[in-house]
């Protein structure tokens, strides 16, 4: 474990719509290496702006990439706009959609953290209803169903959560959470 991961238990990063992000937790790596969350953090505080001026160079961290095109699958196109993608191709409307990866910079099409270790997305709404949304085997997720804006979203995963402090009126999560990031957000949907 890195000593700044250790020493901080929470982080604020830039988020979409100009808010932050912040986690709670520690951060490792499983094989020693260099620690990802901690250079994801450095580069995301150097390019907070969401402007693209991050140090971290992309990667495909699972080193497998979505290749049947738009072709209908829960897996499709991980990264992408799923909104803006689904209302130009006429698929199926959802209310939110997005891809959840264990690091900040990942180009598209690359397949994200496979759900089923326990991530979730928990998205609540004006009223304080929540939604929960576990992402599938890409680390895609998304719902039809629909929560009272402004919302805040949080990733849930081991104990350990990142949350939007800041109030959003989309769904359409991948939207701003680009491999460099767009609208202020500091780059991906990252698991704490």
């Amino acid at each position: 474990m890195s000593r700044l991961a250790s020493a901080l238990a929470v982080v604020a990063l830039w988020g979409c719509g100009g808010g932050t992000v912040e986690s709670t937790g520690t951060a490792s790596t499983a094989d020693g290496g260099v620690d990802r969350v901690e250079a994801d953090a450095a580069a995301i505080d150097g390019g907070a702006s969401g402007d693209g001026g991050g140090a971290v160079s992309p990667i495909c961290t699972s080193a497998t990439t979505w290749t049947r095109g738009n072709h209908g699958s829960d897996d499709m196109n991980p990264g992408r706009a799923c909104l803006a993608c689904h209302a130009t191709m006429n698929g199926p409307a959802f209310a939110f959609g997005g891809t959840v990866y264990p690091t900040a910079h990942e180009p598209d099409l690359c397949n994200g953290a496979d759900g089923s270790d326990g991530a979730q997305i928990v998205i609540t709404g004006a009223d304080g209803k929540t939604l929960t949304l576990t992402p599938g085997a890409s680390g895609n997720f998304h719902s039809a169903t629909r929560v009272k804006p402004p919302f805040t979203a949080k990733i849930t995963f081991m104990g350990r959560e990142r949350a939007m402090t800041a109030m959003q009126t989309s769904g359409d999560c991948n939207g701003c959470h680009t491999q460099d990031g767009a609208n202020g957000a500091p780059g991906r949907i990252m698991l704490p």
